[in-house]
């Protein structure tokens, strides 16, 4: 462990994907890096359970990133899924599909597994000179005129001209930092399980829009597909209730047994979901990322790729840094702020749009939704600007 005080750059608080994606991209930068957190738990597959339950979409732009702090070259390629194919319905008819042939692109995005995605990164942690890693825990933060002072379990100090809080949506550097945070609950629960799939999925994702909420089925490497069921309070305990067998009949039944009979890999996991808004994502001396700056409805699978962007942005911002400039100047933390205001607005009031209007009951705006929808994928110049969004 270094030495207490000793004057680092940036300093990370949070070792998931998106707090070992900033670490590493500061510190390839040659910035002197200190990352907080325990160290990533490796996931080992089972027979019984081939896969982890948590599965991420990445958006090309999201593998650019990886690819550019060199973790991306390390992944098992049998333990990604290209997606070629997007088939999204509504519920009295209205559909729409996106393809990679369509827009040009060898795939719209890539399945990959949390667990993996961690062993590369923990594993191009290991090649960053710059980089130490502390496996202490973070309690509490004094931000000054030159550096922020952490304190830390067991005694320790440590500090930083820049402090990156990645630690999730119960982030304990927003809370010590005393950002403005709103949190209203979306009625619903995220049900996640992984299952193998009768019928192959041919690299093609699904999503069923309904009363019953929004159901996902997201191609895995071979004949298995992740759920991600975004449902009614109510609905979700009622499924999770349900033996195996009968929770897969339920999800056949509700997809009309477009990829036959599924067979479920474990268990199933439940989150509610909450909108979480905060006013600022910067202060003096301190920035927010991912989960821990926003959190958005999952329906469109872009939670990650929205931290990713902010971890690319950042990134780019302080590469573009004046020198007189240290990573923690207000004026760049302020230049990032807004840079990411835009893009994340956008998709909250998306999917938060979307939420609503398939939540609602009214028959008038039931057909409305299923027109709507068709028509967007009638029109082809609209759709391929869908398309690109989704991409970054």
């Amino acid at each position: 462990m270094p030495s207490d005080n000793a004057p680092f750059d940036v300093a990370v608080v949070g070792s998931g994907v998106v707090g070992l994606t900033a670490a590493l991209g500061c510190a390839q930068q040659g910035m002197r890096v200190v990352l907080v957190g325990p160290a990533p738990r490796p996931w080992v597959a089972t027979p019984d359970l081939p896969f982890d339950p948590r599965v991420y979409a990445l958006a090309p732009s999201s593998v650019d990133l990886l690819d550019s702090v060199r973790a991306w070259p390390q992944i098992d390629r049998q333990r990604e899924q290209a997606i070629t194919r997007m088939e999204v319905f509504a519920d009295a008819g209205g559909s729409i599909c996106f393809s990679a042939f369509e827009a040009g692109v060898e795939r719209l995005a890539t399945i990959v597994e949390e667990g993996e995605l961690l062993r590369i990164l923990w594993l191009a942690c290991g090649f960053a000179p710059t980089l130490v890693h502390l496996g202490a825990t973070f309690e509490a933060v004094t931000a000054g005129a030159e550096s922020a002072m952490l304190r830390l379990s067991g005694g320790h100090t440590v500090s930083a001209r820049l402090l990156l809080g990645a630690d999730g949506r119960n982030s304990a550097v927003r809370a010590a930092c005393g950002f403005n945070t709103t949190e209203k609950p979306h009625g619903q629960t995220a049900l996640v399980g992984n299952f193998t799939c009768e019928q192959p999925h041919r690299g093609v994702a699904y999503q069923w829009f309904s009363a019953e909420g929004v159901l996902a089925l997201l191609p895995l490497p071979g004949d298995h597909v992740s759920l991600v069921w975004s449902a009614p309070e109510a609905l979700a305990k009622d499924l999770l209730a349900l033996s195996a067998e009968h929770f897969a009949d339920r999800i056949g039944a509700r997809t009309g047994m477009r990829l036959g009979r599924l067979g479920r890999l474990g268990g199933v996991h439940a989150f509610a979901l909450s909108d979480l808004r905060i006013d600022r994502i910067v202060q003096p001396r301190v920035a927010l990322l991912g989960d821990c700056a926003h959190v958005v409805h999952p329906l469109a699978g872009q939670g990650l790729n929205l931290g990713l962007q902010d971890v690319s942005k950042l990134l780019e911002v302080l590469a573009a840094r004046e020198t007189w400039r240290d990573p923690g100047d207000y004026v760049l933390l302020r230049r990032h702020e807004r840079a990411r205001a835009e893009p994340v607005g956008m998709m909250r009031s998306t999917v938060n749009s979307l939420a609503r209007l398939f939540a609602s009951s009214d028959p008038v705006l039931a057909r409305l939704r299923n027109v709507g929808m068709s028509l967007v994928g009638s029109i082809a110049p609209l759709k391929s600007a869908l398309v690109r969004r989704a991409m970054g």
